[in-house]
């Protein structure tokens, strides 16, 4: 059986930085959380992490290529895209990227552009040939995790276009004319052949 490396870093700034020389030739189980603060993502006023993004996933070094496979999950608060209700959502991604050495553009084994070669589902990032910063592979993967639209449910109603009432709450009494306003004049118009 082949034991692998297993590394949990205590929350530092450092946490994903590893030695290329610390990763035996069986490959490193990285297993350790980052707060969100030391993930540097663009600042939103509406959308924040909630707690520490947990990664794991295991390191694999093939010559100069260190290979990442794993994931990467987290939960994240954002209002309702409909109603503006806070919602609790998680997310958890499965990871997979190679850093390859400074100056180095192509992967052993990749094929032509037109073949879909091995990196067409790798995240490709570099390295110095000392270590390997994992940090741009994490925060890259959380903020493509984020939600687009963030629903409360699946048949949220949403606000009253009129009078802002949560429709999930309470029906209201407003009366919202239906169609597209800048056909309003036509409205007029047929109303004034009728007569």
């Amino acid at each position: 059986m082949q034991r692998i490396g297993l590394v949990s870093p205590p929350l530092s700034g450092h946490v994903l930085i590893i030695d290329l020389a610390k990763i035996p030739a069986h490959g490193l189980r990285l297993e350790t959380e980052i707060g969100p603060a030391e993930l540097a993502l663009p600042e939103d006023e509406q959308l924040s992490i909630t707690a520490p993004v947990h990664v794991q996933g295991r390191l694999t070094k093939v010559m100069e290529q260190v290979y990442f496979h794993g994931s990467i999950g987290g939960g994240v608060v954002a209002p309702c895209s409909r109603c503006l209700e806070v919602v609790n959502d998680g997310f958890d991604v499965e990871v997979r990227g190679v850093f390859l050495p400074l100056g180095s553009n192509r992967i052993p084994g990749d094929g032509d552009a037109d073949e879909g070669g091995v990196t067409d589902d790798l995240d490709v990032y570099s390295h110095d040939g000392v270590r390997i910063n994992l940090h741009p592979l994490v925060r890259d993967q959380v903020v493509m995790a984020f939600p687009v639209q963030t629903l409360c449910r699946e048949d949220c109603a949403g606000l009253c276009q009129a009078c802002g009432a949560n429709l999930n709450e309470q029906p209201c009494s407003c009366q919202i004319e239906s169609g597209d306003p800048r056909f309003a004049v036509l409205k007029h118009l047929k109303s004034s052949e009728s007569t």
